[in-house]
């Protein structure tokens, strides 16, 4: 402790007796070295979470495709079989097996053939389709295809058998046809009957792999990335790469096991990390899913991150040089001036400071003169008494950042953004200096309804430009009831809690907002806000639509859950309370899928007037 002591009071000693230059030099170099490494660290930061975020949002849109294609194969196998549920063959066929008709199975096979090969011809899909009746078999193809094998003990009846649902089965090879390509199966009970369920009748559309697989493969991904399919137990069975490093994925454990509620995760195989997004698609329990390796798909924050180092290197050596020369240039008149003090000390008093600055080196050089020459009248005049000396001020101006300075700077922008016809630049810090105006209200609690309803509309303007206009809106003032006084900001948070919960789901496509102010009867005011996004719980719904009162605990959320859309619903009853008491009214309206509505109604002989 001692030596540490001792070495802390060297050091600061040594500095003590550093020059000047030096002194400005190591001071300002500490002051560049932490704001030039701060600044690049920040950066890097900032734009890795910013292309991060987009590179997740990516792999998202891409396994949201990879399903979509999917979807779109399996929903024509759907069509399919719905249209030969309700053909007159399959009904005739199942009476003929219930021995309520008297055709032969050659009549009965010919139809089913036909039927089957109609359905076959519209689709590239179609391996085969199958007919499994107790009085007969039914399919499409040569009987020379047929493998010498009973429906009853391939695994399709195994997998219908004890479900009352259609199954899907992978296969590596066709159980009932001949051929090696794997293949995709619907197992099902043809529906010709209400009573379809209690009888022995099963059906199998067997599709080929390759229309999968390609969907698979016409998926972009960055380099090393492949797309896969997963059956309900996890187990990778079609991959859009069969090379043998994918193999060793197969070979792993289930994949199911490390998935998240989250529609993403990060997987490691073999010391590389992947970013895994999933996806479910109509087959239960399967899913789709996109494996990308993060080192690729995070390139770019990587060259932004080296681009942030390497100009963040250079801008610290060229700081060092421009404050070693600003160091040097700035002490260089304090050692002139320190020059001829030695020199006036050694008696030398006609001596004289020159300099063409005015800055404070500059004063204090001409103080130095003054002083000589009233040192030099003092010799000559024995002067009596001394002349005080004045030191140099500073004056510090503050500049006090209010409100309308805020709102001239905006407008000075605004100006600026329409001379570079810049008009979007504009429209947005337009919407924002009367966003931040209504939000101020001249620090009055109490607002026109005219004006609440154009905070909301300022307010979904500026939303809508960073959603890149994703969703519409529409806003609608009663002429009767603009000059009614409402709290401040009662309106806003029900607009944007639909922006951030009702749509969060949906990624407002096809999406609208509506906030309208209506005169309903003779003296009731009614302002409302409505959506069509998600809708909420009926618990929350029931909690939010508890009666106004002045008791601060009922019909608040407790600590846990009060925060976001709770927090501000409570907080905006809590207010109509206070400024309306029993004149006002709060009511939700939502339903999950459709959408909510937030209605608000007050009285006009409760206040405002």
């Amino acid at each position: 402790m001692f030596r540490l002591q001792r070495f802390k009071r060297i050091a600061v000693q040594r500095f003590r007796d550093f020059s000047l230059e030096w002194k400005v030099f190591m001071m300002t170099s500490v002051v560049i070295v932490l704001a030039v490494s701060l600044t690049g660290a920040f950066s890097i930061y900032q734009t890795s979470r910013i292309l991060e975020g987009y590179a997740y949002n990516a792999a998202d849109q891409t396994v949201a495709q990879l399903g979509s294609n999917i979807n779109n194969e399996l929903k024509s196998i759907g069509d399919k079989l719905y249209l030969i549920n309700s053909s007159v063959e399959l009904r005739q066929t199942i009476e003929w097996s219930q021995f309520k008709s008297d055709e032969t199975y050659s009549v009965m096979f010919n139809k089913m053939f036909s039927l089957f090969s109609n359905v076959s011809l519209s689709s590239s899909t179609i391996r085969s389709i199958y007919l499994y009746t107790p009085r007969g078999e039914f399919y499409q193809g040569m009987p020379g295809g047929k493998r010498n094998v009973s429906f009853k003990e391939t695994p399709y009846y195994e997998a219908i058998r004890n479900s009352p649902t259609n199954r899907w089965v992978y296969s590596k090879q066709d159980p009932l046809f001949g051929g090696d390509a794997e293949v995709l199966s619907l197992v099902t009970r043809p529906a010709a009957d209400t009573d379809y369920l209690n009888q022995d009748n099963y059906m199998v559309i067997t599709l080929t792999v390759e229309t999968f697989q390609h969907n698979l493969q016409s998926i972009q991904l960055v380099n090393g990335g492949f797309s896969l399919v997963l059956d309900e137990k996890g187990q990778p069975i079609l991959a859009s790469s069969q090379e043998p490093w994918t193999r060793q994925l197969f070979q792993q454990a289930s994949i199911a096991a490390q998935e998240s509620e989250r529609s993403s995760f990060d997987l490691n195989i073999d010391g590389h990390t992947y970013l895994v997004n999933h996806k479910s698609i109509p087959i239960p329990g399967w899913k789709a899913m996109v494996l990308q390796p993060k080192e690729q798909l995070m390139d770019k924050v990587s060259y932004i991150k080296y681009f942030t180092i390497l100009l963040t290197a250079i801008l610290l050596a060229v700081s060092f040089f421009l404050n070693k020369y600003i160091a040097r240039m700035v002490t260089n008149p304090v050692r002139k001036l320190q020059r001829l003090m030695g020199q006036a000390k050694r008696g030398r008093l006609d001596v004289r400071f020159t300099s063409s600055n005015r800055d404070e080196i500059g004063e204090l050089g001409s103080h130095f003169n003054e002083m000589l020459d009233q040192i030099q009248l003092l010799l000559k005049q024995v002067v009596e008494e001394s002349q005080a000396k004045r030191k140099a001020e500073m004056r510090v101006l503050q500049a006090q950042i209010n409100p309308h300075f805020l709102y001239n700077t905006l407008d000075e922008i605004y100006w600026k953004a329409l001379e570079f016809q810049d008009t979007s630049a504009a429209d947005i810090i337009l919407s924002l200096s009367r966003f931040f105006r209504l939000s101020l209200n001249r620090g009055e609690e109490a607002t026109p309804i005219s004006k609440e309803m154009e905070h909301v509309e300022q307010y979904l303007k500026l939303v809508n430009y960073q959603y890149k206009r994703q969703f519409s809106f529409e806003i609608h003032t009663d002429d009767r009831t603009r000059t009614f006084l409402v709290p401040k900001i009662i309106l806003q948070p029900l607009a944007e809690n639909s922006v951030l919960h009702a749509f969060k789901a949906n990624e407002y496509k096809d999406f609208h907002i509506r906030a309208i102010s209506r005169l309903e009867e003779p003296h009731v005011i009614v302002l409302e806000v409505e959506d069509n996004g998600c809708g909420m719980e009926p618990e929350l719904v029931a909690h939010f639509n508890r009666p106004l009162t002045d008791d601060k605990t009922s019909g608040r959320l407790n600590g846990a859950e009060r925060t976001g859309e709770g927090y501000a619903i409570m907080n905006i009853k809590e207010r109509l309370w206070y400024f309306f008491g029993r004149h006002a009214s709060f009511h939700v309206e939502s339903e999950l899928g459709a959408g909510s509505r937030f209605v608000i109604r007050i009285r006009m002989d409760g206040s405002g007037e």
